[in-house]
């Protein structure tokens, strides 16, 4: 039980150090944001810092990594019965809510990705090693007999979805926010195919 527990903390500690990170990057710009700032920041010292992240664009894994905590702790809330396009649907819509409620936030979070190719290189390893994640939570909803291809290939469809609704939107200040096209991107990936047929 204690090393449940050590662990645990190590965790929150990790994130917490993760969030004041990314917070001073908006507010400051990655390149004008120290690691002795953020240790500040979080209220850590250096050395503990780097006993976390080796360096500074590594904290960018954390805040990946517990984005699909998030997802998967939503995700363990719905039975296999349920449609797994429905249940995806109603797991990234929940995990969109900081989104909704800081579109300003987020949208800077989205370009700040985009505009620093060291972050932007972190997110997608992290993505990967989330869509493994996903993946093996995606079992229930798939015949014993399916190939692991067919749960890896829903776990990086809908993590595809996510990214490109959230591109999107970031780069199109009309919209309001995000559910509509994570609606649309689910409907498609619902439909019979999303490969046009040759006429």
């Amino acid at each position: 039980m204690g090393s449940g527990l050590t662990e645990r903390n190590k965790q929150r500690t990790r994130r917490e150090i993760a969030e004041a990170a990314g917070q001073l990057f908006l507010e400051r710009g990655y390149a004008a944001s120290t690691v002795q700032d953020i240790a500040n920041a979080a209220d850590v010292s250096p050395r503990t810092f780097f006993r976390y992240f080796p360096c500074k664009e590594d904290v960018i894994t954390a805040i990946a990594s517990s984005s699909m905590d998030d997802v998967l702790g939503h995700l363990a809330g719905h039975d296999a019965s349920e449609s797994l396009v429905s249940v995806l649907k109603a797991t990234f819509s929940a995990v969109l809510g900081p989104a909704i409620d800081d579109p300003d936030g987020a949208r800077a979070f989205q370009c700040m990705l985009r505009d620093i190719p060291a972050l932007r290189g972190r997110w997608l390893e992290e993505q990967r090693r989330n869509r493994d994640r996903l993946a093996e939570e995606l079992r229930p909803w798939f015949d014993e007999r399916s190939s692991a291809v067919a749960r890896h290939l829903a776990a990086g469809a809908a993590l595809l979805a996510i990214d490109e609704v959230m591109t999107m939107w970031a780069d199109d200040p009309s919209l309001r926010d995000p559910l509509g096209l994570l609606n649309e991107a689910f409907q498609i990936l619902d439909g019979p195919s999303i490969f046009p047929k040759k006429r």
